[in-house]
């Protein structure tokens, strides 16, 4: 056992010189290497059954209230730190096969963000979000314009930031209301649609503002709509986060753009299957996550359809009368 443990130090090690982090990928063959002690498992001879097994307790196994240890997205994430050491095993020549890898993986449940807002919600941090000119200085307030085009073009479009990312001047047509963007999945070209405040919003910033943006190392690839492609992201995302702080509403990033998009639109009476073109998505059972309605929801259609619910607010009298006091 002190060998494989040596094993797993050197594979960590090498992971660590690659630039990966390692803390998880320690926590996750931890996980398996107490379980190959508990059951005498050979690390060298594992085999595609004894992998399927492991699956198996992980995905059953409870915690002293009964409920499960691990989520579906935990399971995946340790058969996949076990499939990737395993390569490694192969590698140098320790292993004959990665068992990890003919497992048949657990479904992990399409879930929504905690975090989506609601229509009032994103008015009111699209409009915090707009108000640039509030900005300490110069250059905070080129940045936080630059924030609400993009957030804007986001939130119409309903587009990944790696996808706005890649788009150039020449991408957007005014006069059909669309920009042609390279699906970050699928490498399709698609065209996504703008709505009319995103295109005079987006107007205003390509006929005046971007050469004030766009500015020294903000610049980037000038070819680029938004300049520099590689931190864009990054960027954004901590502008965002630092903002909705501000304004007490959660952690949001720039993908809760393209979830509300397809949210919002579900909310407000659109076909699903317009839903699903607008988004790009190649299967209808992608979209469907956004039919998963929330516990205030629920709450809205009892009391607005349950027959036992008051159709007025009743008097003292009444209601005494109702529950037979």
């Amino acid at each position: 056992m002190n060998r494989q443990k040596t094993i797993y130090a050197e594979y960590l090690r090498e992971q660590s010189l690659k630039g990966r982090k390692t803390e998880k990928r320690k926590s996750n063959l931890n996980v398996f290497l107490r379980y190959c002690e508990a059951s005498g498992l050979d690390l060298y001879r594992v085999t595609i059954r004894d992998a399927e097994e492991f699956q198996t307790h992980l995905a059953t196994l409870t915690n002293e209230d009964g409920g499960l240890r691990y989520t579906a997205g935990s399971v995946l994430a340790i058969i996949g730190s076990l499939s990737a050491f395993y390569d490694y095993l192969r590698r140098r020549k320790l292993a004959p096969a990665n068992p990890f890898a003919a497992v048949t993986r657990v479904r992990k449940e399409r879930t929504l963000p905690k975090n989506i807002l609601t229509e009032e919600k994103m008015d009111e941090f699209l409009r915090h979000v707009r108000e640039f000119w509030k900005g300490k200085d110069l250059i905070q307030r080129r940045l936080l314009y630059k924030a609400h085009v993009v957030a804007e073009l986001m939130y119409s479009t309903g587009c990944r930031i790696n996808e706005i990312a890649k788009a150039r001047p020449e991408d957007v047509d005014f006069l059909r209301g669309t920009i042609r963007i390279t699906d970050s999945k699928t490498g399709v070209k698609r065209d996504v649609i703008l709505n009319e405040y995103a295109a005079k919003a987006l107007s205003i910033y390509l006929d005046r503002m971007r050469p004030y943006v766009l500015f020294g190392k903000n610049g980037g690839d000038a070819g680029l709509l938004f300049g520099a492609r590689t931190n864009l992201a990054l960027w954004l995302n901590g502008l965002l986060a630092r903002e909705s702080g501000k304004l007490g509403l959660g952690r949001f990033t720039s993908h809760h753009f393209r979830h509300a998009v397809g949210y919002h639109l579900l909310r407000g009476g659109c076909d699903i299957r317009y839903i699903q073109d607008i988004l790009g998505h190649r299967a209808l059972s992608t979209t469907q996550v956004y039919t998963k309605v929330d516990k205030e929801d629920l709450k809205g259609v009892i009391d607005a359809y349950h027959p036992r619910r008051f159709r007025s607010s009743p008097s003292p009298i009444e209601t005494d009368r109702e529950l037979g006091a």
